[in-house]
């Protein structure tokens, strides 16, 4: 009977710790800003590199570069001289998990210079390199990198590898606020890691084996989703605190000359006597000839016969009248006297 009221009892703090987180989410989304910046304040800012190994190739780096060091003051040797003047993280900035992707593809007269001092701006913002390769392609070098530079350096970093490049052919940026996201991660682990403390206690007081592995499998299940907070917790840590980016070297390749290219002279085709072609000709300019006539005939009956016909009537009554005009005047003939 003890042992069905304790488990009963489990399973209602359980239920009331769920809601408890259900609620509580909203309100830690409104308070990421505040809560972020205490935490920030209680615990120094220590990023920590994503992977191990990268990690430790930037601290070796690191640790070559502190021992070869030069005096205060003094330029290092084969670095990209920065002429840009600081940027200083905005208030808005400040306390925030901002993940930064960027790509670059840059046009460079060397290659290998290029590839040499954008090592160089990885190391000097306090950065490491990720990947690097280069390749042969029609002869030229081309090289792409990938490196991981601390976010507050993402905007320097950008601006100093633009100053190695004859023409910058892209430039891509992009970034995603995960701050909201971690202050409710971290109000639901406290939830949990209280209700995991809770279940603790009702373990201890388990009086049957039974009773003890049905608080255990509880308690189990409790831990697991709470070593899933820390872990995406601590990989939003590590993701924001080094931003990514990528570059691409391509070659400046000479200007190709063009070359002259002779206009061959066209042979003239020799012509013969084709009697055909001459036959064929002829019988085109008689139809060409005879439509020409008819046409011309068409023209006439249509266009001048309508005005020729009353012309002709008029002249010919004209020519009528004079002729009867003429015998009706002409003087009669008289007999002579060696006709009588």
């Amino acid at each position: 009977m003890n042992a069905r009221k304790v488990f009963s009892l489990i399973n209602v703090l359980i239920v009331v710790s769920i809601l408890i987180s259900a609620c509580s989410s909203p309100a830690a989304a409104t308070l990421a800003p505040q809560v972020v910046r205490q935490e920030a304040a209680v615990q120094p800012a220590q990023p920590a590199a994503p992977q191990e190994a990268p990690a430790a190739g930037a601290a070796s780096a690191a640790d070559a570069s502190a021992s070869n060091a030069p005096a205060a003051g003094a330029p290092a040797a084969g670095a990209v001289k920065d002429t840009s003047i600081g940027v200083q993280a905005s208030p808005y900035q400040q306390g925030r998990l901002i993940i930064k992707n960027g790509e670059m593809t840059l046009l460079v007269a060397d290659t290998d210079r290029a590839l040499d001092q954008a090592t160089s701006v990885a190391t000097d913002t306090g950065g490491y390199i990720v990947a690097s390769k280069t390749w042969l392609q029609d002869g030229f070098k081309y090289a792409q990198m990938t490196m991981g530079v601390p976010v507050d350096q993402f905007e320097v970093a950008q601006r100093r590898l633009r100053g190695l490049a004859v023409q910058v052919l892209n430039d891509t940026a992009s970034g995603q606020d995960v701050s909201a996201e971690y202050v409710d991660l971290q109000s639901r682990l406290n939830n949990q890691e209280a209700t995991a403390a809770r279940i603790r206690d009702f373990l201890k007081d388990a009086k049957t084996v039974e009773e003890a592995l049905k608080v255990n499998a509880q308690l189990t299940d409790v831990e697991n989703e709470i070593e899933q907070i820390k872990g995406r917790m601590q990989f939003l840590k590590d993701r924001s605190a080094f931003s990514t980016l990528v570059v691409t070297l391509n070659p400046q390749l000479p200007t190709p000359t063009p070359t002259l290219t002779p206009t061959p002279t066209p042979t003239p085709t020799p012509v013969y006597w084709q009697p055909g072609k001459t036959v064929e000709s002829a019988g085109n300019a008689l139809s060409g000839l005879l439509q020409g006539l008819g046409d011309m005939l068409i023209w006439l009956g249509i266009v001048v016969l309508p005005f020729a016909i009353p012309v002709v009537i008029i002249v010919v009554v004209i020519a009528y009248f004079k002729r009867r005009k003429k015998k009706a005047t002409a003087p009669t003939s008289t007999p002579t006297s060696s006709e009588k």
